[in-house]
């Protein structure tokens, strides 16, 4: 009677163990996939930066350039060349 008691005692700790190993690996996969979701986000924002980083550069290396200039006037400030003759879309 004894052996079996100790029998049934063992099957039931294997039991526990095995069931409380299973909760913690499933927590621990699910806190690897949050850290790994986490990762690609911080790789993708960081490739965004160096993008602008070059992109900032490459304004920095032609902001003296006169088609700069000219680009800027236009885009940002509204202005035209004294030849141009400007049409306005009276539709919008």
């Amino acid at each position: 009677m004894k052996s079996f008691l100790s029998k049934v005692l063992v099957a039931v700790l294997i039991a526990v163990l095995v069931i409380y190993s299973s909760s913690i690996l499933i927590k621990q996969e699910k806190e690897l996939n949050k850290i790994t979701a986490e990762i690609t986000e911080y790789e993708r924002l960081i490739d965004k930066a160096m993008m602008k980083t070059e992109e900032l550069k490459e304004t920095k290396n032609n902001i003296n350039s006169d088609e700069y200039i000219e680009a800027y006037a236009r885009e940002k400030l509204g202005l035209v060349m004294p030849y141009e003759i400007i049409f306005v879309d009276a539709s919008v």
